[in-house]
């Protein structure tokens, strides 16, 4: 287990009312598995990829990594070292190339330039980036190459924890069941858990697990 939350609740205060959108969540993700997390717009699938990014903390219960809760956490930490987060847009930094945006958490963690450099260069093939776009800004890349190069970026952490918001949101359906793939073959391949957040159809029928926001609470669709 790498991953789990108990009796999770989370609310906020709207300018009218109290906002209860997390009930008592209870699920656990195990290394090895890719996991789908699906529900209607306001289910509350953002505020659980938030608490499990370590973005924030729930209003009760608790969510542990390894057995460890993230409210006994430097968060800043947690999220550095422990977790990485892939996004629909992407998300890399426009005045870096490729590599330097592969190579930008190692150097966070202070990892040597040189030895940075080398595993940068070993995620890019990982992903099946070219090494005519690794010193190539993203904007001039692809769609499906922003993507890898993300992916590459998210290896380049090392937290064997992995969370998807719509990875395949801004992808044609040929990009998007790569990008898939490339996922499913971190989990069953490298021990990764590959936590997706996606409302693509196409998607959910390729993962392992699928839990789907409800009433407050994931339940669990298919194992």
């Amino acid at each position: 287990m790498i991953l789990e939350l108990k009796d999770v609740t989370f609310s906020y205060n709207s300018k009218w009312n109290k906002v209860d959108v997390l009930k008592g969540v209870n699920c656990s993700f195990e290394r090895g598995k890719t996991y789908g997390i699906i529900g209607k717009s306001g289910s509350g699938k953002s505020t659980v990829l938030s608490l499990m990014a370590g973005i924030t903390l729930p209003v009760s219960g608790e969510v542990l990594l390894e057995g460890v809760p993230t409210s006994s956490m430097n968060l800043q930490i947690y999220r550095r070292d422990k977790v990485s987060v892939i996004y629909q847009s992407f998300r890399l930094l426009p005045l870096l190339t490729s590599i330097e945006n592969v190579m930008y958490p190692m150097e966070l963690r202070k990892v040597p330039r040189r030895e940075a450099l080398e595993r940068a260069e070993k995620y890019l093939r990982e992903v099946e980036i070219p090494e005519s776009c690794w010193y190539r800004f993203p904007v001039t890349l692809s769609g499906g190459e922003q993507q890898r190069v993300a992916i590459a970026r998210a290896l380049a952490c090392e937290t064997h924890l992995l969370l998807a918001d719509e990875p395949t949101g801004n992808l044609d359906a040929e990009n998007s069941e790569k990008i898939i793939e490339l996922l499913k073959t971190l989990a069953r391949e490298h021990n990764y858990c590959v936590i997706i957040v996606t409302h693509d159809v196409d998607v959910m029928d390729k993962l392992d697990v699928i839990y789907k926001m409800q009433g407050g609470l994931l339940v669990e669709r298919k194992a």
